[in-house]
Order: structure tokens, then C-alpha cells, then sequence
């Protein structure tokens, strides 16, 4: 079945690093068949701040990362540089550098995603929507991240589970799943979650994106005029100016009162750019349009909808002003660099893939009351609003058993200094 779909090719070199310990867990393609195919998941194991052995007994966070479809470099680039871990680095942002003062980081990169798990080619015309939704959905995910813990967590030493953004999809699944290795807590921070209420959900996001364009004005009050000449360049370099929206995904990234300073920082650092570092920053650290992201999304988060017929509906809704960084333009651009992909979207946005199986609710709650959970809140998320988030959380709450932060940082609050001692605080109750 694995050879139905365009599946590249991944080097085994990739494993091999002086520092952080890496390899590959083989699992079934379809857990359902599981002597049938298989293919292999890639991990990383990361090692506390000084990788000294004494850091290498510290307790393990795994990791459940988002999306869908964020590989492990994007959370710390895979030549990360370990000499000097302290000095700021090209690529990606480091987000594993408070956690990493305490704990070891165990992160996978997720089944045919990109990184090097089975990543299935997404520009290849054969694709099919319904068969990488039911076989690199969330579901299958979980049992992956359960073989990983499995093969790299000793059997006799506890261990944390993060599941940030997408990550929290996984992380119910995984809560579900018959013996599963119980960890001395999970925490689910600015995450997505079954049985939201999704045009709720995302008119809150849409709702949210508004008032932080309006922050970023009041600000930087000359930051119409900035983005304008950005289009231009864009436009002068041969990039659609649509693609200055890209920028979206920075609003109400970190501390308040300083995000917008980080931002115009990324916004000058590209009107310096060239034409391919530009097309390599929007795609590695940006907001970029991804057709796995649009598949995954449809079935996980939007059951009935797609990305692209959502953001019709919340555009009409919360009109915005023509300077503003707006996340519908991004989406809206899903598939328009050929026409094949075009037609691939519009077919998807008339016949959404099958929703994901998830547990009944019921369900969920039963397995929380076995566990302890902490749900984080991010103040000026830009991705879950932290209202909205509260209200999702709700039907999950057991008393004992789950508690509710809100912390500052916006969509990545779990990873920043303040989101570090928080969690600490919370694991030591435990």
C-alpha cells in the first residue's frame, strides 16, 4: 500500500551526530496491517543544555510538534551549532533553549511530513487527499510517537509530553491509545482539540489577527509604509506581493510590547533579501502555503471544511484593511503555482477529505482522569486565541486533574523563559 504514494528518499547518514542522539524506529505503515508494510520514523533526542553526561540523565520532554507538517529542524535546525549554543544562529528559531536548562527533548519528525519520516512528495500530480488523510493523519501519528517512547525512553524513567499547536490533535490520540506509556504529565499549549466548535474557532482567530494588526499599527505607526515597500520589492525580485502576507504568522510572537519590534526586524531583514533567500525564508520561517498542511488541516482540524472555504467565510465576516497582514491572502494562495495543484485544491474544497476517528469525548475525559494534564493559554495568539482556547478546553477539565495557565508569548509561549518556569513549577507538583 506505502507504494501508492510518492514517498522521497531519505538518507541514513542523517542519524549520525557527535552530540544528539538520533536514529530510526520502524513501524507499520498501516497499523491496521501490521505485518504488512512499513516505514520508518526518524527521532531526535537532544540532550540538556551542556551534553555533558550528567545532562544525559536529566528527565525527557517529548515533543509532539505542529502543522501539520513541521519537521524537527524547524524547531532546532539539524546542524545546529553545539560550540555555540549560546550565540544567536541562521535558520531556524531555537525553541527548544529554556527547556533544554532542565530536560532532554525527544522529537520525531511526524509521518510524511517534510523532514525524514516516509516524507511523501508533494509535488508529484499522483497525490490523493484521501489516502494521506487516513494514513498520515493524527491517529496514526500517535501510535508512531508511542513506538518512539517505546525504543528510546527507559522503561523505568518518567517522562513529559509538550504537545504544542497541531501537536495537541496527537497528543489526544495518543492519550486514547490501549497501553500506552503514561507520562508523569502532558501538556497541551495553545493546541488544537477535538470537538471544537471550528467556524467559532476560526472567526476568533480571524477576530484576533485584527486586533494584532492594530497593535502593530499603533506601534510602528509607520508601518503601512513599510509593507508597502516590502510588495515592491517582492514585486521587483519576481515574488507576488501577495506573499508580504507570509508575515502574518510573526503577530504576537513573543513578550508584549516586543513582538513588534522582532517584527519589523524580520520585515527590514527581507527587504534586503534576494530572490531565493526570500523564497527559503518564507518557506522555512514564515507562513508559508503547504498542500500536506491543507490535506491534514481539512481532516484534523476542519472536518467538512478546507482552509480555502473557511477563510471565505471569516474574510466576508471580519473585513479587513488593505495594509494588514492577513493569513486568508496566504491561504488563498494554496496550490496557485500550477495548474494541476489548482485543480488538486479546488477538487478538495468541493469534496473535503473524511474526518479523522477521534475518541468521544467521554472517552478523553475518562483517560485524563488517569493522567495530569496542563492546558497553556498564549496571550496574543495569533493562531488559538487564548478565549477561544478557554473555551475549548472546558469539556476537558476533571477536577485533580487538569489545570489552565495563560502566559505570555503568543502561539510558542510554552517554549519562552516565562513558559519554561511555568512548566517547571507545574512538574514539580506532580
Amino acid at each position: 500500500m506505502i507504494k501508492a504514494f510518492p514517498i522521497k528518499p531519505v538518507d541514513p547518514k542523517i542519524a549520525l551526530h557527535p552530540l544528539e542522539q538520533r536514529g530510526f524506529v520502524t513501524v507499520p505503515f498501516d497499523y491496521a496491517n501490521p505485518e504488512a508494510d512499513t516505514l520508518q520514523i526518524f527521532y531526535r533526542l537532544i540532550p540538556a543544555y551542556a551534553s555533558s553526561v550528567d545532562d544525559r540523565s536529566k528527565p525527557i520532554i517529548v515533543v509532539i510538534n505542529g502543522g501539520p507538517g513541521v519537521a524537527s529542524s524547524a524547531y532546532r535546525a539539524l546542524n545546529f551549532d553545539y560550540e555555540h549554543a549560546d550565540a544567536p544562529q541562521n535558520g531556524p528559531v531555537n525553541r527548544f533553549r529554556y527547556l533544554l536548562n532542565s530536560y532532554q527533548v525527544l522529537i520525531v519528525d511526524q509521518r510524511g511530513t517534510d523532514g525524514h519520516s516516509a516524507p511523501i512528495d508533494m509535488e508529484c500530480e499522483q497525490i490523493n487527499a484521501n489516502g494521506i488523510a487516513h494514513y498520515f493523519s493524527s491517529d496514526n501519528q500517535a501510535r508512531d510517537y508511542l513506538a518512539v517512547i517505546e525504543e528510546v525512553v527507559p522503561k523505568d524513567e518518567n517522562f513529559f509530553i509538550v504537545a504544542q499547536s497541531y501537536g495537541g490533535m496527537v497528543g489526544m490520540q495518543y492519550l486514547a491509545l490501549d497501553h500506552a506509556r503514561k507520562p508523569k504529565g502532558i501538556v497541551f499549549s495553545c493546541s488544537a482539540l477535538p470537538y471544537e466548535d471550528i467556524r467559532d474557532a476560526m472567526m476568533s482567530r480571524r477576530a484576533e489577527q485584527l486586533k494584532l494588526n492594530k497593535q502593530l499599527k499603533a506601534a510602528i505607526p509607520d508601518i503601512e509604509k513599510k509593507l508597502a515597500e516590502l510588495r515592491s520589492h517582492l514585486r521587483l525580485i519576481g515574488i507576488d506581493p501577495c506573499y508580504a502576507h507570509s508575515l502574518y504568522s510573526l503577530l504576537g510572537k513573543g513578550s508584549e510590547g516586543e513582538w513588534q519590534s522582532t517584527f519589523v526586524k524580520q520585515l527590514d531583514k527581507m527587504l534586503m533579501q534576494d530572490k531565493q533567500q526570500t523564497q527559503n525564508e518564507i518557506k522555512d520561517n514564515l507562513g508559508a502555503e503547504s498542500l500536506l498542511n491543507y490535506i491534514l488541516s481539512s481532516a484534523n482540524f476542519t472536518p467538512g471544511y478546507t482552509d480555502r472555504t473557511l477563510a471565505k467565510i471569516t474574510s466576508e465576516a471580519i473585513p479587513f484593511e488593505a495594509w494588514m497582514l492577513d493569513e486568508n491572502c496566504i491561504l488563498m494562495q494554496t496550490g496557485a503555482d500550477l495548474d494541476w495543484k489548482k485543480f488538486f485544491v479546488e477538487g478538495m474544497d468541493n469534496n473535503p477529505p473524511p474526518a479523522t476517528p477521534f475518541p468521544s469525548v467521554d472517552e478523553l475525559r475518562a483517560q485524563i482522569a488517569n493522567n495530569q494534564l496542563l492546558f497553556v493559554a498564549g496571550e496574543n495568539d495569533a493562531f488559538v486565541p487564548a478565549e477561544a482556547y478557554l473555551r475549548a478546553v472546558e469539556k476537558f477539565r476533571v477536577p485533580g486533574h487538569t489545570e489552565i495557565m495563560h502566559l505570555p508569548g503568543g502561539h510558542n509561549a510554552i517554549f519562552l523563559e516565562k513558559g519554561y518556569e511555568a512548566f517547571k513549577r507545574w512538574a514539580a507538583k506532580l
